[in-house]
């Protein structure tokens, strides 16, 4: 009996495109995976002259693919380059403006499992912090926002400066103390890049 309702749970599972005991990994490996269109339909439209944390994602994924931008949150020429080029060889029109189309291009052809948002920390963080837990958290986002390999154990200076360039680059204040709006603004840029991981 336990059997067949085993049996009959993977088949629902299944037909609804789940796969048991399936997680974020499994998402990412090979053969047919789970799409990101839904996350990329909640992404608002953007384009050239705005700023913030949408644009910093946007830029970000870009770069993954290629196209030489830094992640500076603000929508200026090079990132207007960038978006046109993706959008002719994608066979969407030109306009440097990213809507619906364009995201999912970006966004929604990639794997959930690395675009799927995660719960944000409920700590805060403060410059000299040396709690391993909490700087190597920090040092997590970090590392797939701007590649920041640092092996720091505490919060010290050269990792401060990323997160006071991260704060500028998504209108957060530049104090270095990672708090709700700075572990919402890095979870969110991550989502849109694509860059959780596996």
């Amino acid at each position: 009996m336990r059997t067949a309702v085993l049996g009959l749970l993977a088949a629902l599972l299944t037909g609804l495109g789940v796969t048991a005991g399936a997680g974020v990994a499994s998402a990412c490996a090979g053969g047919p995976v789970a799409r990101s269109a839904a996350f990329a339909s909640t992404l608002p439209q953007v384009r050239y002259g705005q700023s913030g944390t949408t644009v910093q994602g946007l830029q970000l994924n870009l770069k993954d693919r290629g196209y030489s931008l830094t992640g500076t949150g603000y929508y200026g020429p090079l990132t207007l380059a960038a978006v046109k080029d993706f959008q002719r060889k994608h066979g969407i029109n030109p306009s440097g403006i990213v809507g619906s189309r364009t995201w999912q291009a970006l966004v929604g052809s990639k794997a959930v499992g690395l675009t799927t948002p995660r719960p944000a920390p409920r700590f805060s963080v403060y410059p000299g912090e040396r709690d391993r837990v909490k700087v190597g958290t920090l040092l997590g986002y970090l590392g797939r926002t701007y590649g920041y390999g640092d092996s720091d154990t505490w919060y010290g200076p050269a990792m401060q400066q990323q997160v006071k360039r991260f704060q500028k680059a998504n209108g957060i204040k530049a104090s270095g103390i990672v708090g709700a709006k700075t572990w919402a603004a890095l979870n969110k840029v991550i989502s849109i890049a694509g860059n959780w991981g596996c």
